[in-house]
C-alpha cells in the first residue's frame, strides 16, 4: 500500500509540474445577506473552463478565523493552479458571545446550547454557499457534480455536518437541489454533531478522507458526549462508513495533536490530490484506515474527557466564562 501511495504521488507531482506558474485570479461574490450582513465568497482560478471545484471552510472554534487569512491564500493558489476552482466562504461565528461578553459565568447546558447553535448555523451558511455555486454552476465556471469541500477543525466539522445533514434528509439540505450531494469531503480534525449513542446514516455518504491524531484535545478523536449531544471524531466516523462499505480514507496519526487541522493543507497534499484523483473522480471503492506513527514525537496523552476539550477550546483560565468542570 505504502508504495502504491508513493508511485502515486509521484506521478501525481510530474502532472502538477507542468501547470504551476499560472496566474490566478480572486473574484469575489455575495452569496446571502444575513441582516444587514453580507455573506462573501472567494473564487481563486486560472481560467474560465468548467472546472471541479475545492470549497474550504476555515477553522477557529467558531469564534475566529476568515475566508482570506494570508497563510492561506497560498494553499488556495496551489489547488487552483492544478485544475480546481477553490472557492473561500465567509460563514457566522456562533460562539463569539464567549468573547463578547467573557464576564458572564456559563454552565455547560448553555455551552451545549451555544454550541449546536453555532454549528447548526455555520451549517446553514456551508450549503447555501454551496447552493449559490450550483446555481450559478455555469456563469462561475463550476462542475456542480464536482464540488469538494475541505475543512480545518470548526470548518471540517461544518463539512461533516452538512454532509450528514444530506444523508439523513435534514431541513438545511432543502436548501440544495433534491438530488445534489457533494462529490467528497476532506476534514481535518473534524467531528459530527447528532442525538444518540451511535452514528447514523439514512444513505451512504460521499467519499471521505478523515485526518485526525489521536492525541487531538481540541476536537474529539473518538466521541464526547454532553446531556445527550456527541461530537462523533474520526475514529466513530470512519468505523461508520467501514460498517457501510462506504470509501473513505482515515490518515490516523498516533501521538498527533490538533496540528492536523492544518498540516494537511502544506504538507500532505499528494495524499489530498491522490483522494480526489482515485476516489472521487476515479471512482475507486476504497476502504483505507492508514496508522502513521511520527517516531519523532514524544508519547501523548490520548485520553480526554468533556472539560479537558472545553479548557483547551475555549477555557483556559476561563477567559471565555465557560464553566469547564470535567465529567
Amino acid at each position: 500500500m505504502k508504495k502504491q501511495i508513493l508511485l502515486c504521488a509521484m506521478a501525481l507531482l510530474l502532472v502538477a509540474e507542468s501547470v504551476v506558474g499560472q496566474v490566478v485570479e480572486k473574484k469575489t461574490y455575495t452569496y446571502a445577506h444575513r441582516g444587514e450582513r453580507a455573506m462573501y465568497l472567494d473564487i481563486y482560478s486560472t481560467n474560465q473552463s468548467v472546472e471541479p471545484c475545492l470549497l474550504y471552510i476555515f477553522g477557529g472554534a467558531f469564534l475566529a478565523g476568515q475566508r482570506a487569512e494570508e497563510e492561506v491564500v497560498e494553499v488556495y493558489e496551489y489547488f487552483a493552479q492544478r485544475g480546481w476552482k477553490v472557492v473561500a466562504i465567509d460563514y457566522r461565528l456562533g460562539l463569539l458571545p464567549l468573547l463578547e461578553e467573557p464576564e458572564v459565568e456559563r454552565g455547560l447546558l448553555d455551552f451545549r446550547a451555544m454550541l449546536i447553535n453555532a454549528i447548526d448555523i455555520a451549517t446553514e451558511d456551508l450549503v447555501e454557499a454551496t447552493a449559490y455555486l450550483v446555481s450559478n454552476a455555469e456563469t462561475l465556471g463550476i462542475d456542480p457534480a464536482k464540488i469538494v469541500t475541505l475543512g480545518s477543525s470548526a470548518g471540517a466539522i461544518t463539512a461533516l455536518q452538512a454532509e450528514w445533514s444530506i444523508c439523513n434528509s435534514k431541513p438545511v439540505a432543502s436548501l440544495l437541489p433534491a438530488d445534489f450531494n457533494y462529490a467528497g469531503v476532506v476534514a481535518m480534525a473534524g467531528a459530527i454533531c447528532a442525538k444518540g449513542r451511535k452514528l447514523e446514516w439514512q444513505q451512504a455518504p460521499c467519499p471521505m478522507l478523515l485526518f485526525h491524531g489521536d492525541a487531538d484535545r481540541n476536537v474529539p478523536y473518538d466521541k464526547q458526549s454532553l446531556f445527550g449531544v456527541s461530537l462523533f471524531g474520526s475514529e466513530v466516523i470512519a468505523e461508520s462508513l467501514r460498517e457501510l462499505e462506504s470509501p473513505y480514507w482515515f490518515y490516523d496519526a498516533e501521538n498527533m495533536d490538533h496540528n492536523l487541522s492544518w498540516r494537511p493543507m502544506y504538507f500532505l497534499r499528494p495524499e489530498i490530490e491522490m483522494f480526489a484523483q482515485r476516489m472521487v473522480f476515479g471512482g475507486e471503492r476504497l476502504l483505507i484506515h492508514q496508522r502513521v506513527n511520527d517516531t519523532s514525537l514524544p508519547e501523548a496523552e490520548d485520553n480526554y474527557g468533556l472539560g479537558d476539550y472545553i479548557e483547551a477550546n475555549f477555557a483556559p483560565d476561563k477567559p471565555h466564562g465557560v464553566e469547564a468542570a470535567t465529567y
